[in-house]
């Protein structure tokens, strides 16, 4: 039997069973393989380890379940979960925001953003310094007038493009407004600055895609929003106010990278 057809059935096999205990190894034995041979499988498959996909998918269903009316306690039993604290837990640790806030925030009209919690590198960027008004807030690129400063070299935002506020110097307090691309190049255009990005540990927000530019500045002011309004106050984790806030673009794809302790 080929590969798509056992991971296949490993999928309906554990959507039918979410409520139980599943191992890695009843799966392997479903599908006749031995486990090392299923795991290697699995993850080529599926790009995670066989529990992450059914913490995952019991996450998912759950929230939707609750969102149609479901009790959170009977939600929590009903998926595995011995407590009402022990689900809260995973479901904040995989949404940011506890159960009834996530209900709350679904009715509304919210968006719920994939994230994870990453330490990143320091890295060097190249790009504009623009004396701007912070007022604007997120995704302030759509006020922007580029044609007004220099081109970036050829091929050069390969690595993806970077929008922050930069901290503000210490005798004005005035913030400037950095936007520009991710580098290894030793050389600074003319008429580019350079800053280097500490390494630190991030909250990693995945934006939706959009249609549009427009669209896609209303995503990520939504976006900033929610993580200091909804995020921060439903997570264990701080701001680290020695670090800085930045949204990350490459290809079709968007990111707010937020500090964290």
């Amino acid at each position: 039997m080929s590969y798509n057809l056992q991971m296949k059935k490993c999928e309906e096999y554990i959507a039918a069973n979410l409520g139980k205990m599943i191992t890695a190894g009843e799966l392997a034995a479903l599908c006749g393989y031995s486990l090392y041979h299923f795991c290697r499988v699995f993850k080529a498959f599926f790009n995670i380890s066989p529990a992450e996909y059914i913490r995952k998918l019991k996450l998912k269903n759950a929230a939707e379940d609750i969102v149609n009316g479901k009790d959170v306690l009977n939600t929590a039993l009903e998926y595995g979960y011995e407590t009402h604290a022990g689900f809260t837990k995973a479901f904040l640790k995989e949404y940011g925001i506890s159960p009834t806030n996530y209900k709350k925030l679904i009715k509304t009209g919210g968006v719920i953003m994939n994230y994870q919690i990453k330490n990143v590198d320091a890295f060097k960027v190249f790009g504009y310094l623009i004396e701007a008004d912070y007022e604007k807030g997120g995704a302030f690129w759509k006020n922007i007038d580029f044609s007004k400063y220099p081109k970036y070299p050829e091929n050069c935002d390969d690595q993806g493009e970077v929008a922050m506020w930069i901290h503000p110097e210490e005798v004005s307090g005035e913030l400037k407004y950095f936007f520009g691309y991710k580098t290894s190049d030793s050389e600074v255009p003319e008429g580019f600055s350079e800053i280097i990005i500490p390494a630190a540990k991030y909250a990693v927000f995945e934006v939706d895609k959009a249609e549009s530019a427009e669209e896609l500045a209303n995503i990520i002011e939504s976006a900033w929003k929610q993580i200091f309004s909804e995020w921060f106050e439903n997570n264990e984790y701080k701001y680290d106010e020695n670090n800085i806030c930045s949204e990350f673009y490459k290809d079709d794809n968007a990111y707010i990278y937020v500090p964290v302790v």
